[in-house]
């Protein structure tokens, strides 16, 4: 299964998964772990294939400085599908969001081996965001 970054995990689903998602995610990102960990993990039992929320939650443990999230569930899809050149850019961005040096070699081997064009266009994108970040930082 390939990860499609542009597909959210919520088709479909009523409102009461939304809103749980939605939570899981937001504790993530606020770094209420083991509370969003338990949201989290009854939201993926109710999705048919959890691995777009996964891509989510690793991105917004991310942004919540954790990077290790990340590390366990794309970098485990990544070594099972390492043809999934949009999950590695996932798994990129997640780790520098958390401010992990990983993100580097990731991206390096995307843009020196992807020939899709969608995948390079995203992997330049988390460049751009990661020079613009080096850039805001003061001296």
């Amino acid at each position: 299964m390939s990860i499609d970054a542009t597909q959210g995990p919520t088709p479909g689903y009523p409102l009461v998964y939304r809103n749980l998602m939605a939570v899981g995610l937001l504790g993530a990102v606020y770094r209420a772990r083991e509370d969003a960990a338990t949201v989290s993990a009854a939201v993926e039992l109710t999705l048919d294939d959890p691995t777009p929320f996964r891509v989510c939650r690793a991105i917004a443990q991310g942004i919540g400085g954790d990077a290790e999230y990340a590390a366990a569930t794309l970098g485990e899809h990544v070594d099972a599908h390492p043809e999934d050149e949009g999950a590695k850019v996932a798994l990129a961005t997640a780790f520098l969001l958390a401010r992990d040096e990983r993100w580097k070699a990731i991206l390096d081997e995307v843009l020196a081996t992807s020939t899709d064009q969608n995948v390079r266009q995203a992997a330049n994108g988390v460049l751009a965001h990661a020079a613009a970040r080096q850039s805001a930082q003061p001296n």
